[in-house]
């Protein structure tokens, strides 16, 4: 009777100090993102996942797990976790993230939504633009006092104000109330807002699908219908989530300037990239043209 009492005892003990004992972190399924805790078995139980060739992680963000989940896989998955999940997306601030990591999603970002500009201006160079187009390509491709038609300058200004727009915000996340370590992430994390901008080539891509086939008047305002709503799209959660981010990983408490700021950035870069790059370079080829 003692001895079972001691038993008793004994495993009293062991539930106490099991419960009482720190719980491990969150482990999570690289392929689907499923929570593993307090799950023992060696495959997710969601997705199916073999954690002994695929352990899960800490991280949820899929960019981090690209060479697993492939290049664009993880990027549109990364992509939509900055549109449609927020909160989530800002809560990777608590594992480790590089700098080299988040600056390769930026310029994948830039190249993406750049390319099939370039593909575009290229075709309708050598071959008559479909529809309204040809009164714009008249009117970018034409030389003024130079053998470089204009266009070159303002896809010049584009691209930078691509590359500034979205690099800016991570200005944004250093204040000194945070620790280093903090800010250092913060800054990392920012260069993902620049997810929206891959959206352009579709954008791009509808509003020519929709020149090309004019003779069907209800299918070419579908397509111009869809591609002005991506527009929207784009804009506003390029505008709403990177604003949204910037305050939840900067953590300033003057949240109505900071968002002003932000806007009045993003205005000084449009004038400036889209209007006077394109003319200071434009007068600087007129000038080295005429003197030289």
């Amino acid at each position: 009777m003692r001895a079972s009492g001691n038993s008793l005892w004994v495993s009293i003990e062991q539930m106490s100090s099991a419960q009482s004992a720190p719980a491990g972190p969150n482990l999570f399924c690289i392929s689907c993102g499923y929570n593993q805790r307090g799950i023992t078995t060696n495959r997710c139980p969601e997705c199916g996942q073999d954690f002994t060739a695929l352990p899960p992680s800490t991280s949820r963000l899929p960019w981090l797990h690209r060479r697993h989940l492939g290049l664009l896989r993880a990027y549109w998955r990364t992509a939509a976790m900055v549109f449609f999940r927020p909160k989530l997306f800002c809560d990777q601030i608590d594992n480790p993230i590089s700098l080299k990591d988040a600056r390769l999603f930026w310029l994948l970002s830039i190249f993406q939504a750049c390319l099939p500009l370039l593909v575009l201006l290229i075709y309708f160079a050598a071959n008559k633009a479909p529809g309204r187009l040809d009164a714009l390509k008249q009117l970018f491709f034409r030389s003024l006092y130079l053998p470089v038609p204009s266009i070159f300058f303002f896809l010049a200004g584009f691209i930078l104000f691509l590359i500034a727009s979205t690099g800016m915000p991570s200005y944004f996340c250093h204040p000194r109330a945070l620790p280093i370590g903090v800010q250092n992430k913060a800054i990392a994390l920012s260069y993902f807002t620049s997810a929206p901008i891959a959206l352009l080539p579709l954008i791009f891509a509808l509003a020519i699908a929709g020149e090309f086939v004019t003779r069907l008047s209800a299918i070419s305002k579908s397509f111009h219908f869809i591609a002005a709503l991506a527009a929207t799209f784009m804009l506003g959660v390029w505008y709403i989530r990177t604003a949204g981010i910037l305050l939840a990983l900067s953590q300033r408490r003057r949240r109505i300037l900071t968002v002003l700021l932000l806007t009045l950035s993003w205005i000084f870069l449009l004038v400036l990239c889209l209007m006077l790059i394109p003319l200071a370079l434009w007068y600087a080829g007129v000038t080295a043209r005429i003197l030289f």
